[in-house]
């Protein structure tokens, strides 16, 4: 089973400062990043901030010694302070590398040979033709020698700018359940929900709009539209925040 999520690119539509807006996609990072989504969808819903929600979710999810590498200096990363560390599996500290370890790394060419940073004081020795950003496993600590491999565990998600607008994205996702929040839908509480299966899609709206009135005339139907924060006790209830309480509510059910 995979969670997708899918959010607004008017997410930031109330908010004008840098610091803030940083912020509120950090809280995104790191909600999606405690309950295991695997997949952030950014629809297009008439904002102006898609590439920048996109640079700091990649961002955030990068480890931290692969940063400088992977990002230059640009203005959309001058609070990059502010986002919360994400210490997912992936995000490991420096230490004394472990044969079967897995590690996140990125690997280029030097001279005949290719060689992988993954965290550590030196440079891996890599078996196999690969470059870029890749997944590692420590086969041989003296030399440093990695191959390529797949991760055992939670290993962060993948950021999607589509560009697209939410029915068309959703349709691209391909997913088995769909389900959209809405302070307009049926309570949770009252609800039979079905098993969690396959490719699971919760649908966010944006400050102004909500899921409905975003997807517009569009063909497109949901398998649930659930109210996830009933009783609600403010006048509103902010993205990052709806996101964070549905993720808790389903985490309770799932079974993988």
């Amino acid at each position: 089973m995979a969670w997708h999520v899918f959010i607004p690119d008017s997410l930031l539509e109330e908010s004008d400062d840098p610091k803030i807006r940083t912020y509120k996609v950090g809280q995104i990072t790191r909600a999606c990043a405690i309950f295991g989504v695997e997949h952030i969808w950014i629809y297009r819903a008439g904002g102006r901030d898609g590439r920048f929600i996109k640079t700091i979710l990649e961002y955030a999810e990068t480890p931290q010694y692969l940063r400088k590498r992977l990002f230059p200096l640009m203005p959309e990363l001058k609070y990059a302070g502010v986002i919360p560390p994400l210490r997912t599996p992936h995000h490991k500290l420096k230490g004394k590398p472990k044969v079967g370890e897995i590690r996140e790394g990125f690997a280029f060419r030097k001279g005949r040979r290719i060689y992988a940073d993954i965290g550590l004081d030196d440079l891996a020795m890599v078996e196999g033709n690969v470059e870029g950003r890749a997944t590692f496993r420590i086969v041989s600590v003296r030399p440093l020698r990695v191959i390529p491999a797949k991760p055992e565990e939670y290993w962060g998600y993948r950021v999607h700018l589509t560009g697209k607008s939410l029915a068309k994205t959703l349709k691209k996702a391909r997913l088995d359940l769909v389900i959209a929040t809405s302070r307009k839908g049926r309570d949770i509480r009252e609800v039979k929900l079905p098993p969690l299966e396959g490719e699971v899609g919760f649908v966010f709206g944006s400050p102004r709009k909500g899921v409905i009135e975003l997807l517009g005339e569009e063909d497109y139907t949901f398998d649930l539209i659930l109210n996830t924060v009933p009783n609600q006790r403010t006048a509103t209830v902010r993205t990052e925040e709806a996101l964070l309480a549905t993720l808790a509510i389903f985490n309770l059910i799932r079974r993988d």
